[in-house]
């Protein structure tokens, strides 16, 4: 009796077809996506160095002060220090200075702002906010409250 040897081939079709139905899936759920957009805008207005030690070894990375319209945000850099004491800074292939504008956006406690690599790419690089305050004189979504009118008729007298 001679044995058949397809059922090992037709696994091998059926998975390869499996692998090339779930590559056209994966590659239509890509096209659907909606492109990122950074609806907030801000004025960087200072610099500086977050702190912190490990194993005795003090690290740092750079934080940016960004003033909106409503609000000031301290980010800190995401790039962590790999060798030495000291992080990359933030922006691609321009860093983030003083007096930049930059727009972003703010997706669970991390603000995202779109880079151009120094291959001239464009990505999106992820910032940690550290903390978030009301500006005094932000413009508020309230109305202003306007007094209620009131009638007020002197006592009657008999």
């Amino acid at each position: 009796m001679q044995h058949n040897r397809q059922p090992g081939t037709r696994v091998l079709a059926v998975l390869a077809v499996f692998i090339l139905a779930l590559g056209m899936l994966s590659e239509t759920a890509f096209a659907n996506k909606e492109p990122k957009t950074y609806p907030e805008e801000g004025k960087i207005v200072a610099t500086g160095l977050n702190e912190w030690v490990v194993n005795t070894k003090h690290q740092y990375a750079h934080t940016y002060t960004v003033v909106t319209n409503a609000k000031s945000y301290l980010l800190e850099c995401g790039h962590k220090p790999l060798f030495g004491s000291m992080g990359e800074e933030c922006g691609g292939s321009k860093k983030l200075q003083i007096g930049d504008v930059i727009h972003f956006r703010i997706e669970k406690n991390q603000a995202y702002i779109p880079i151009t690599k120094i291959d001239n790419s464009v990505a999106e690089e992820k910032l940690h906010i550290l903390s978030t305050a009301l500006k005094p004189d932000a413009p508020t979504d309230k109305p202003q409250a306007t007094p209620e009118k009131t009638e007020t008729k002197p006592p009657e007298s008999n």
